[in-house]
């Protein structure tokens, strides 16, 4: 059993999927850290603004950025709300939830580094081909990236 697992959310039902595995595997006085990652300010902007503009253009205002930040962040409360609720009717005892903030990956090995996280929890969204060379896979740069810490993956089509 592990005493600090740290499980990742982003909402949606393939990643509450996990909680209940979670509860199973955590010990008696475990502490499970429910994490999110929303964007940061710097990576918003490279989305918000088009090639070709100058930085600061006024294409990606500083009101925009923070509308968008504190939209994100509500959300990812929300989901950590709904994952610690989940997790404390399945009979966990501790749990707390993070907001992170940068690129899903590294936050999340940063962040179980950091916790001393003994198990990280997560599921996949199944991607292949196109979609997962376009969107990219969270779980397969915490596998890749995340070293002595055991990682739990469930797959969505098992």
């Amino acid at each position: 059993m592990y005493k600090s697992p740290i499980v990742t959310t982003d909402g949606s039902a393939i990643a509450a999927s996990v909680l209940p595995h979670v509860a199973h595997i955590t010990a008696p006085d475990g502490k499970v850290t429910v994490v999110a990652v929303i964007d940061d300010a710097a990576r918003l902007i490279s989305r918000m603004t088009p090639a070709g503009f100058e930085f600061g253009a006024g294409v990606a205002s500083g009101d925009l950025i923070d509308q968008v930040i504190a939209a994100q962040k509500a959300d990812a409360e929300k989901n950590i709300a709904a994952a610690k609720a989940a997790l404390t009717a399945a009979g966990v005892k501790q749990v707390e939830g993070v907001v992170l903030s940068g690129i899903p990956g590294e936050a999340i090995v940063e962040a179980a580094t950091s916790r001393k996280a003994d198990i990280v929890v997560m599921a996949t969204h199944g991607r292949s081909g196109i979609k997962r060379a376009v969107v990219g896979s969270v779980a397969e740069h915490v596998l890749r990236h995340l070293e002595g810490v055991p990682i739990l993956l469930f797959n969505p089509k098992g």
